[in-house]
């Protein structure tokens, strides 16, 4: 009897300690190297092609994400911080490769055929079920254009704006912003893409367009310079943040978090973003 009390109590207490550490893996996320094998070394490395770094994006891209839109150059916010993220996996940018796919297919469940994907795709909780997130490259407030000639153009407030025909492009997280944030009265306009949106200003379909501040920026200085930037939105609204997307459950995730964390520290993603996001970071606050 006192040799099975004995054994019924080591039974329980291996099952709390059993308990504990699996409270522990769903709570805690392991280091690369937690093993004592560096999990993100290249050879280590589970990727779509052996020894190729494949990143989604889509296709046309625009600036100052991607210059000439030819992600292969490195020029641009988002084809720099491909390319120096792969440098950290420990890639040359010869072993890196493209591949191209809608905007909104980069955040849908399934399988991916690129290892990470980039295309100023806003961190949210519900594309997060369907995806895993690196930690955010960038942050950017939501912004508004308007031709110069419409009334719209003169707003300062959010008031002034609600009641407008705003467009917006599908899948971003713009709609639920004008709807949360703005409160139009009238329904918006949900478009596929950006040319459509800027088709839709110059004919006089939409009032204005909603989308982050260095798009804005780029569309009214290069692509519509009839047009202007109404302003962007005060600092409680928060801005969004851009992150890598890779397939939910990557084994992936942390080697990139990791990469990206080394970047932040050396100041490489600091000078990165300096050097091709300067000039999209200025314009009136809508309050």
């Amino acid at each position: 009897m006192r040799l099975s009390r004995a054994v019924a109590v080591a039974a329980s207490a291996l099952l709390s300690v059993t308990a504990l550490a699996a409270c522990a893996q769903e709570t805690t996320t392991p280091s690369p190297q937690a093993s004592g094998v560096d999990a993100c070394a290249p050879e280590n490395l589970t990727l779509k092609s052996p020894g190729t770094i494949t990143v989604g994006t889509s296709n046309p891209a625009y600036p100052p994400y991607v210059i000439d839109n030819d992600p292969t150059n490195g020029e641009g916010l988002e084809s720099a911080v491909a390319y120096a993220v792969a440098e950290q996996l420990g890639f040359s940018a010869d072993q890196v490769q493209w591949t191209f796919a809608p905007f909104a297919k980069l955040y849908q469940p399934g399988d991916k055929d690129f290892d990470f994907a980039l295309n100023q795709i806003s961190i949210t909780p519900k594309r997060a079920e369907k995806v895993d997130f690196s930690t955010p490259y960038y942050s950017a407030p939501q912004a508004i254009l308007a031709l110069k000639a419409n009334s719209v153009a003169g707003a300062t407030t959010i008031a002034e704006l609600q009641g407008a025909k705003i467009g917006v492009q599908t899948g971003t997280t713009s709609l639920e912003f004008v709807d949360t944030v703005i409160q139009p009265t009238q329904q918006v306009a949900v478009f596929q893409d950006t040319n459509a949106a800027k088709q839709a200003i110059n004919n006089g379909q939409i009032d204005a367009f909603v989308t982050d501040l260095p798009s804005a920026l780029y569309i009214t200085a290069v692509q519509i310079p009839k047009s202007t930037v109404v302003g962007q939105f005060a600092s409680e609204t928060e801005a969004d943040q851009w992150g890598l997307v890779l397939q939910k459950g990557s084994a992936l995730t942390a080697c990139v978090d990791q990469a990206l964390a080394s970047l932040t520290e050396s100041g490489q993603l600091q000078d990165i973003t300096n050097q091709w996001m300067a000039d999209y970071s200025k314009a009136p606050v809508i309050s």
